[in-house]
C-alpha cells in the first residue's frame, strides 16, 4: 500500500489547523511538537522517523481519526501491515462512515491472511458503499482460503471483465493458479500484467515470491529492483533484495540495498535481519569493514551493540570490545546488561575465557533471560567441554526465543556433543515444524538422515509443502 509523498504533505497541512485550533493544553503542545517532527521527517523522506513522530502524535491526541489513518498509511508503506491494521482500526472506531478506512481494513486483513476478518469488514463496506469491488474480492479470497480455486478464479475474472488490469484481481487469479499446480500459467499472467502495468507492486511482489520459492535468485533480484523504485520503504522487500543480490553474486548491489536499510536511525529489528543475511550469504571480509563503518554511524547504543555482536561473531571481537566497552561497566544493571553481554562474548571469542565466563555469569544472574549472554555462555561451554551446562543454557535460550532457528540449531548441537542423538533429532524435527521453510534447519535434518533414501524423500516432500505454504502466507 504505497502512499505518495504528496498525500503526506497534504495530510500534514490538514493536521496543523486541527492542532492549533484546539488551544494550548499540554496534550496539544505535545501534539504540535510531534507534528513538527513529522513534517521534518517527511521533508527528508524518512518514513521511520515519520512513524515515530506519528506515534507521538496519536499518543498526545488519540481521538482524531485522521492522525490514526495517516499512521496506518505510513506503516503500510513500510510493510508493517499488522501495525497498520491496528492504526486503521482505531481510525475506523472514531469514524465509521468513511468507506476508505473500511477498504484499507479489508486489504490489510487479506495481506495478513485473515480472511474471516476481511469478510467481516467487507460486509460493513457493502453497507456503506454497496457494490464496492473489495467486497467481491474478499469473497474471492474466502474461496481461495478454502482451496476452492476455480471459484476464486471465477471471482477474479468477474472483476477483470470490467477492469482488465486490476492488481488485486490479478494477484487472486495468479495465486489460485498456483493452487491448481499451474505455476507457469501464474507466471505468464503476472509477467503480462507487469508489462502492461509496470507500477503494479503487488504483482511484482508475487513474482518475486514465486521465484524465491524456486530459489531462482537472479529472477528475484530482477523484480526486487523494480519494487525498490516503487516502494523504497518496504522493509521486507528491501531485505529480500539484499538476500537475492547476495545469493546471485551481485555483491555491490547487495551492499547498496543494505545501506539503504541500515541508516543511522534504522529500526533495530531491521539491522539484525540484514546482518543475519550478511552472516548466512556473504563470507567476505568486506562485511566486517562495512559493519564497523555502520556501527560508527549508528544512532544510540542499542543499534551500536547489534553491530558489535555481529562483528564479534564475524571474526572481529576487538571491534566489539571497542564499541561495547564504554557502556559495559560493572556492576551489571538494567542499562548496561546488554553491553556487558556483548563485551563478554567478545572476550570469549578473543580467548579470555575466565573474564568472559565471569561477566556472562554476572549478566545472567542479573537477567536470567538475556539471550545474548545465554547464547554466548552455551557456546563457550561447548568449546570448553561442559556439555551438560551447554544444554541447560541452550534450553533456556530456546524458551526465551522459541522462534529462533539458529538457537534451535545450537540446542541440537549441544545434544549431539553430549552423545544424545535422539534428543538432537527431536530438537531438529520440532524446529522444522515450528519454523517452516527454514533452509538451515532443513539442511541439518537432511545431513542427519543421509543414507536413508526413504526418509530423505519424505523430508524433501515436507520441505516443499512448507515452501508452498510460505508462498501463500498473506494473500495480497
Amino acid at each position: 500500500m504505497p502512499v505518495p509523498s504528496h498525500l503526506i504533505r497534504w495530510t500534514a497541512a490538514c493536521l496543523s489547523p486541527l492542532l492549533f485550533a484546539a488551544g494550548c493544553s499540554t496534550s496539544n503542545s505535545r501534539a504540535s511538537a510531534a507534528l513538527v517532527e513529522y513534517q521534518s521527517a517527511e521533508a527528508s523522506n524518512n518514513l521511520y522517523a515519520a512513524r515515530q513522530a506519528l506515534l507521538k502524535l496519536v499518543g498526545a491526541k488519540d481521538d482524531v481519526p485522521d492522525y490514526w489513518s495517516e499512521l496506518g498509511k505510513v506503516e503500510a508503506q513500510m510493510g508493517a501491515y499488522n501495525d497498520a491494521y491496528y492504526a486503521f482500526t482505531r481510525a475506523y472506531e472514531l469514524n465509521r462512515s468513511d468507506p476508505e478506512l473500511l477498504r484499507s481494513l479489508v486489504e490489510l486483513a487479506l495481506r495478513s491472511g485473515d480472511v474471516s476478518v476481511a469478510q467481516a469488514h467487507a460486509r460493513e463496506l457493502d453497507v456503506v458503499a454497496p457494490g464496492d469491488p473489495w467486497v467481491k474480492l474478499a469473497n474471492g479470497w474466502a474461496a481461495f482460503a478454502q482451496s476452492r480455486f476455480d471459484e476464486a478464479i471465477a471471482a477474479a475474472d468477474a472483476m477483470l471483465a470490467t477492469t482488465p488490469y486490476d492488481p488485486a484481481a490479478k494477484v487472486l487469479k495468479a495465486r489460485s493458479l498456483v493452487g491448481l499446480q499451474r505455476e507457469d500459467d501464474a507466471l505468464n499472467l503476472l509477467n503480462e500484467q507487469v508489462k502492461a502495468q509496470p507500477s503494479d507492486v503487488a504483482s511484482l511482489m508475487l513474482l518475486a515470491k514465486i521465484y524465491d520459492r524456486r530459489f531462482d535468485w537472479p529472477k528475484v533480484l530482477e523484480f526486487e529492483r523494480r519494487i525498490a523504485t516503487l516502494a523504497p520503504e518496504d522493509r521486507d522487500n528491501g531485505v529480500l533484495m539484499v538476500e537475492a543480490a547476495l545469493r546471485s553474486g551481485a555483491i555491490g548491489e547487495a551492499r547498496q540495498a543494505s545501506f539503504r536499510l541500515l541508516r543511522p536511525d534504522a529500526d533495530p529489528e531491521v539491522i539484525s535481519t540484514v546482518l543475519d543475511r550478511w552472516w548466512n550469504y556473504w563470507p567476505s571480509p568486506q562485511r566486517v569493514a562495512d559493519a564497523r563503518m555502520l556501527a560508527g554511524r549508528a544512532s544510540g547504543m542499542e543499534r551500536k551493540l547489534i553491530y558489535a555482536a555481529f562483528l564479534s561473531r564475524a571474526g572481529s571481537p576487538g571491534d566489539a570490545i571497542r564499541i561495547a566497552g564504554p557502556s559495559a561497566t560493572l556492576p551489571v544493571k538494567a542499562e548496561n546488561a546488554e553491553a556487558n553481554a556483548v563485551m563478554a562474548d567478545a572476550l570469549s571469542r578473543s580467548g579470555n575465557i575466565t573474564a568472559a565466563k565471569t561477566r556472562l555469569d554476572a549478566v545472567i544472574a542479573f537477567d536470567p533471560g538475556n539471550a545474548t549472554a545465554l547464547r554466548s555462555r552455551a557456546e563457550l561451554e561447548l568449546r570448553t567441554g561442559d556439555k551438560g551446562a551447554a544444554i541447560a543454557d541452550a534450553q533456556k535460550l530456546v524458551s526465551v526465543l522459541p522462534q529462533s532457528p539458529a538457537d534451535r540449531l545450537l540446542l541440537a548441537k549441544a545434544y549431539s556433543a553430549s552423545g544424545n542423538s535422539e534428543w538432537a533429532q527431536r530438537t531438529l524435527w520440532s524446529a522444522f515444524q515450528e519454523n517452516p521453510g527454514d533452509e538451515n534447519i532443513f539442511a541439518a535434518l537432511r545431513s542427519s538422515r543421509n543414507g536413508n533414501s526413504e526418509a530423505m524423500n519424505e523430508l524433501q516432500a515436507e520441505f516443499e509443502r512448507q515452501r508452498n505454504a510460505k508462498l501463500n502466507r498473506g494473500l495480497l
